[in-house]
């Protein structure tokens, strides 16, 4: 039996055995949990109640582990954390094959927030040849002036708004992964999906509050890299009802992310897949 079973045994064991309110404590204490404090009545005010994080060694952290995976020195990276093995999202490949079954085969994706293109090549590694990927990321100027040394590809591209990104993708869906809550005005940016007549959208790792809609700060420990920055809490209700004048939802998931738990506050992550509504 390798070391490695013998860990992922050892941790089935211990997510078997011990409360999940004993375990967030222990990887509180020891450094390993990502957590959340506060509640701001806006996010000038949560931004000013952050600690802040040293942006040029994150941004050098991410591009070392996309440029290892782009040179084939690794397998995947999500985050600037690296992996020998390159996970299955199950629930993003259903949605994704759903679209590429209707277009004969062909996906073009506009992955907003995309970071260096983990889902892409998660999906690439998943639908091999059977699939012809087209995937624009609109990112940061300075992840995308990197990407463009070296990570961008004939089938993933770079761009740095979603006005560019659907003028040269003319996409079939746009995807939002994990990135709306970090955006101060997150509504500004699905107006302008909805404007653009793309015809589905996914709205993946999605906080959906437990209490009321809210903005807080997520607090990063460094065993990852430390960092505190604004983070939306969801009325998912709310956002569906908005949503559903122009999309039907046609299905709805957990996310992969841990629920939230906190003083006063709690989300849990959820995943979303919509069509987009004839005539609208």
């Amino acid at each position: 039996m390798t070391l490695r079973v013998i860990a992922m045994n050892r941790r089935t064991l211990l997510r078997r055995w011990i409360p999940q309110g004993i375990r967030d404590l222990l990887n509180f204490i020891g450094g390993y949990a990502i957590y959340y404090r506060g509640d701001y009545r806006d996010w000038v005010t949560a931004r000013r109640a952050c600690d802040g994080y040293d942006e040029s060694r994150l941004l050098t952290r991410l591009a070392s582990a996309a440029h290892k995976v782009a040179t084939g020195k690794v397998v995947w990276e999500q985050d600037g954390v690296t992996w020998d093995h390159i996970p299955i999202d199950w629930p993003l490949s259903a949605n994704l094959g759903y679209i590429a079954h209707i277009r004969q085969g062909y996906l073009r994706v506009l992955d907003f927030g995309g970071g260096f293109g983990s889902s892409f090549h998660q999906c690439r590694a998943f639908f091999g040849d059977a699939i012809t990927l087209d995937w624009g990321i609109v990112e940061q100027p300075a992840m995308v002036e990197i990407a463009r040394d070296g990570i961008e590809s004939g089938a993933l591209r770079f761009f740095l708004d979603i006005e560019s990104a659907i003028e040269r993708l003319r996409p079939d869906v746009a995807l939002l992964s994990g990135v709306l809550q970090y955006l101060e005005s997150p509504w500004e940016v699905l107006e302008q999906i909805i404007k653009s007549g793309i015809p589905f959208l996914i709205i993946d790792r999605h906080p959906c509050s437990l209490t009321h809609e809210l903005i807080t700060v997520q607090v990063v420990p460094p065993s990852l890299y430390a960092a505190s920055y604004p983070s939306w809490l969801f009325n998912c209700p709310h956002m569906l009802k908005r949503l559903s004048e122009h999309y039907e939802l046609l299905a709805s998931w957990d996310g992969k992310d841990p629920n939230i738990r906190g003083w006063g506050k709690g989300a849990e992550f959820k995943g979303f897949f919509f069509r987009r509504r004839e005539g609208t």
